[in-house]
């Protein structure tokens, strides 16, 4: 028997895929097939639409087979075959548990179970008598769903290193990412997602609105909202700063990356300071990049500056479940880079000659000829909530939120994918819907590229649901913390890794709570924002709080833009300001 590879729709090969005449030609068949399952990477198109090999002799049909032969022989048009193909979607031909429809779309063959138990039909549709084994030429793992593996990972245990806590500040409103400006040594800045950026002075712990975006910023989801900062890193003689902030569609007729059915758009905003003291109102100067997003969730919203010298932007999926929903990619954003959702992004806000952002030139996908999008860096994420560059050797570090079974932290590499929702973490992760259920297997479905990279730590969902990005540390003040990467769990949990990579976490810690985000000074040391609005510095046990090194004064910031129009304002406080038009 001949076959037909549907990864590649190659030329139709001389064998007839259906025994009874068929008003409808073939080719055109596998057209709608194609399209209507494109998600479908199964080896062999006549497991689905008709004969399978049978060890005996013959091409009987197999179960999923029969129950679609009549239908499209009888079919007379694409709306026809379209609706036969439908119609057997939801049927269970080899009651093995999983619709054809999963079967399809996981890459499996449809009214095949693995070993014996297999139903093969006449060209009269009229079932053999006793059972038989899959065909030998198609390999075992390319017909049926593998088990699920339950509690894949082992718990985390405690470590050995000891810290303390220390608050240095309170009442935040839903704070998540804690940043310095470079030349302001002794400040820290806090990001709140109701829409606030708070400055910290770290040696009076004194609190000021740095910037207030409320009126911009869409919060009416619990993933929406002001959700990253990043200073430029000439910010001491420019003033600019970039944030990352949920807004409403309306605001926004066209975008850069449009979507037919959007939730909310995703702008990365360029402000610039210009008082002395840096308390002026920022002024918000351009958009440089506007994405629509087809759901609430899955926003990821982190922004940093790399070595480099260029702003990396954290992208989610896109939303919803299993990134297969409404305004999704057909394949699913994470996987597919080509589309904008599920990556981390690479570019230069200093920009082109034309005055919108540059591409890196050594970006990986900004070859002629190459169909990936310009801006991305690495791919394959489903909601890289938080990720941060080592101090000491920049690399660049990445919490992934799972999805059902599995929370990750990834090394992320130019060029990289990092299998969501091929995998999620290194399990292959398979969608069924009938009956629902999602879960992870150690067995790849058919065509898994074989490029996809596995994260340098792991755990499953026993141990929590949200994996917080964090920092290596580099600091001083904990000395056998040195060089290894901290971070977090949603669930008030405070985590870091061995030399070997291994989960641990730390023992004895109270006053935690849920863990939202992270920053570092300027000291290299690191700060943990939780749920209960809290700053909160990491110390060793006993040690006093003593705050970053201030040698000198902050630095000033820049003066305005040639041709900006600035005016002195006094507050109700009498503190006086500058706006600049």
């Amino acid at each position: 028997m001949n076959y037909l590879k549907i990864a590649g729709f190659s030329a139709l090969l001389a064998s007839c895929l259906f025994c009874g005449p068929s008003a409808y030609a073939l080719q055109e068949v596998l057209d709608e097939w194609r399209d209507l399952y494109p998600n479908s990477s199964a080896d062999d198109v006549s497991c689905h639409l008709c004969h399978q090999n049978n060890p005996g002799g013959g091409e009987p049909w197999n179960a999923y087979g029969n129950s679609l032969n009549e239908r499209i022989s009888s079919a007379f048009n694409s709306t026809q075959v379209r609706n036969a193909l439908r119609q057997t979607e939801d049927e269970d031909p080899d009651n093995d548990g999983i619709s054809n429809l999963d079967e399809i779309n996981n890459g499996f063959q449809p009214g095949w179970t693995t070993g014996n138990g297999n139903l093969l039909f006449d060209d009269n549709g009229n079932a053999l008598n006793g059972t038989v084994t899959a065909p030998t030429d198609i390999p075992t793992a390319a017909l049926d769903h593998p088990d699920e593996i339950t509690n894949p990972l082992p718990n985390i245990q405690n470590g050995n290193i000891n810290i303390n806590l220390f608050t240095v500040a309170d009442d935040f409103q839903a704070p998540l990412k804690a940043v310095t400006a470079p030349g302001i040594n002794g400040s820290i800045f806090v990001v709140e997602q109701i829409g606030r950026i708070m400055r910290v002075d770290l040696t009076t712990f004194e609190k000021t609105v740095f910037l207030n975006a409320q009126s911009n910023v869409l919060l009416e989801a619990n993933e929406r909202g002001l959700l990253g900062l990043a200073f430029h890193p000439n910010f001491e003689n420019n003033g600019l700063f970039y944030t990352y902030q949920s807004e409403r569609a309306s605001d926004h007729p066209t975008t850069d990356f449009p979507l037919a059915n959007r939730n909310h758009v995703s702008a990365i905003v360029e402000y610039r300071v210009s008082d002395s003291s840096c308390n002026s109102t920022p002024v918000r100067r351009r958009e440089i990049l506007t994405i629509d997003q087809p759901q609430a969730n899955h926003n990821a919203g982190d922004l940093a500056f790399g070595p480099d010298g260029m702003l990396y932007i954290s992208l989610g999926d896109g939303g919803g479940a299993s990134d297969e929903n409404t305004g999704n990619d057909p394949i699913g954003n994470g996987r597919d880079n080509t589309t904008i959702l599920g990556s981390i992004l690479r570019i230069d806000v200093n920009g082109d000659s034309a005055g919108e952002y540059g591409i890196p030139n050594d970006n990986p996908f900004i070859a002629p000829g190459d169909n990936g999008l310009d801006e991305i860096f690495a791919y394959g994420f489903r909601n890289p909530y938080r990720f941060s560059f080592d101090a000491v050797n920049g690399d660049l570090y990445l919490g992934d939120v799972g999805q059902d079974d599995i929370e990750e932290v990834n090394i992320v590499n130019n060029g990289g994918n990092y299998g969501w929702n091929f995998k999620e973490g290194s399990f292959f992760f398979y969608d069924t819907n009938d009956p629902p259920n999602r879960y992870v297997s150690d067995v790849a479905p058919p065509g898994v590229p074989n490029d996809l990279i596995d994260p340098i730590a792991e755990y499953d969902q026993d141990d929590g649901v949200s994996a917080i990005g964090g920092f290596v540390y580099r600091g001083s003040q904990v000395s056998t913390l040195s060089g290894r990467y901290v971070f977090g769990e949603l669930t008030s949990r405070l985590l870091y890794l061995d030399d070997n990579s291994t989960i641990l976490e730390f023992p004895n810690l109270s006053g935690l709570g849920s863990v939202l985000g992270f920053g570092q000074d300027v000291d290299n040391e690191l700060y943990v924002l939780n749920g209960s609005g809290q700053l909160l510095k990491l110390q060793a046990p006993g040690s006093t709080y003593s705050p970053p090194d201030n040698t000198g004064e902050e630095a000033q910031c820049p003066p305005p833009e040639d041709g900006d129009l600035c005016l002195p304002i006094i507050a109700e406080n009498n503190n006086i300001a500058t706006v600049c038009l």
